[in-house]
């Protein structure tokens, strides 16, 4: 009697079971699949700048996305096994554990999970490992320059993808999964069911499909994203995908194809564009950080310019806790502390203010957005705040926002400030 193969999946930014290549590849050669998580969110100490990486907000995403998942798999005869601790010691013990002879994961792109991803592979050399990257919308390999010589600006570059390069076929959720060893029991919650959607944010998958659907083909708001989506007061004004994104609970992948869906179906137009567009520009960051690696966080950047490290206490905790005397800045920031999010317009304010009006180093900005953010991308977070500070890919140098003028467009009549600084 041949050997059973037993395989691991460690899921990292991939809550979700639609677009899991590596999932599938694992499920299709092995006996007995055993389902990971990692939670390192109890042990996470303050950084450099002074604050954990993930913050309430996120925190309690990711657990209802965990909910989600959990409550999916048990429909599917599976579990989701969640460890305590660092991956590079909890996943080598539970691979000695149950005898596992297969790996599988997502790809993901960054200077920290590049490094524990090699640590794992030195540690766990003996298992053969399936790992395929689902985290952005191409395939690297697809493009028409090797990494090195990707454009550090993003207009170039656009133009060499668009109609170029093809989106990845997201590929379907697993309709069966192969069972867990014997010696592990699933606790026994209800098999998932229908959820009840609201414009909030809630982690999960089913949650982002819900938002999928609702902004799609339900509201058709992508008709009108373009003219909506400097907005800064509602549920409806952008789409509201990037916390699921960032989790990796929605895929870029289907995401894409449903817009494509959509110009094919429903309406072909600016707003339907404009939305590509933006994942585009996740697109552009994600490989500037596979580009650039540990540059992307360097004071200096990847242009290696002299940065301004000015650093005054003082004005910066009066900047995290909206009381700069800015009035969209403090709106902004009391918006963040209360609820994780920012628009796209008042995120881009708010950081420009810190940088070019405090006079303080753009890299205490990065740290508490990534620690406030319920939709915290390292790719996106990180790019913006050196485009803004003049180390990253702005043609111009650097990006400075006349928050006067910028107020008047946005909130002529400071219906965002008044609801914020009542």
């Amino acid at each position: 009697m041949s050997k059973l193969r037993i395989g691991l999946y460690w899921f990292t930014r991939d809550l979700r079971l639609d677009d899991m290549p590596s999932l599938i590849k694992l499920n299709s050669v092995v006996d007995r699949l055993i389902l990971v998580y990692c939670d390192t969110m109890y042990s996470l100490s303050p950084n450099a700048f002074g604050w954990p990486a993930v913050g309430i907000h996120r925190q309690k995403f990711i657990r209802q996305g965990l909910d989600d998942l959990e409550a999916q798999l048990v429909g599917l005869g599976q579990h989701l096994v969640v460890m305590q601790g660092e991956p590079e010691s909890a996943l080598p013990q539970i691979v000695a554990q149950y005898g596992v002879t297969d790996v599988a994961m997502t790809r993901l792109n960054g200077v920290y999970e590049l490094r524990q991803r090699e640590q794992l592979i030195q540690k766990l050399g003996h298992v053969t490992w399936h790992i395929i990257t689902t985290e952005t919308m191409f395939d690297v390999r697809s493009l028409p320059m090797p990494l090195r010589d990707v454009d550090n600006t993003f207009t170039p570059w656009r133009k060499k993808i668009e109609g170029n390069v093809d989106v990845v076929a997201p590929v379907d959720a697993p309709s069966s999964l192969k069972p867990p060893p014997e010696s592990i029991c699933a606790t026994t919650p209800p098999a998932a069911s229908e959820i009840s959607f609201t414009k909030c944010w809630h982690g999960g998958e089913r949650y982002g499909q819900a938002q999928l659907n609702y902004y799609f083909e339900q509201s058709q708001n992508l008709s009108r994203y373009k003219e909506t989506r400097n907005g800064l007061m509602g549920w409806d004004f952008s789409s509201k995908f990037s916390a699921w994104l960032a989790a990796g609970m929605l895929s870029p992948r289907r995401v894409a194809h449903r817009i494509r869906n959509y110009e094919q179906n429903i309406v072909k137009n600016d707003s339907t564009y404009w939305l590509y567009f933006e994942l585009l520009w996740r697109e552009f960051f994600h490989l500037q950080l596979q580009k650039h690696g540990r540059l992307l966080f360097a004071a200096g950047g990847y242009k290696h310019h002299t940065p301004n490290t000015n650093f005054e206490k003082d004005l910066y905790e009066a900047w995290c806790e909206g009381k700069t005397g800015c009035d969209i800045v403090d709106a902004g920031m009391r918006q963040l502390n209360a609820t994780g999010f920012l628009s796209n317009r008042v995120r881009q304010l708010c950081a420009s203010f810190l940088i070019h009006e405090l006079n303080q180093h753009w890299r205490y900005g990065a740290a508490y957005f990534e620690y406030m953010l319920i939709d915290y991308d390292v790719a996106s977070n990180w790019g913006n705040w050196l485009y803004l500070a003049g180390g990253g890919s702005d043609p111009r140098g650097q990006r400075k926002f006349d928050i006067k003028a910028q107020t008047e467009r946005y909130d002529p009549n400071r219906r965002f400030i008044s609801h914020w600084l009542q």
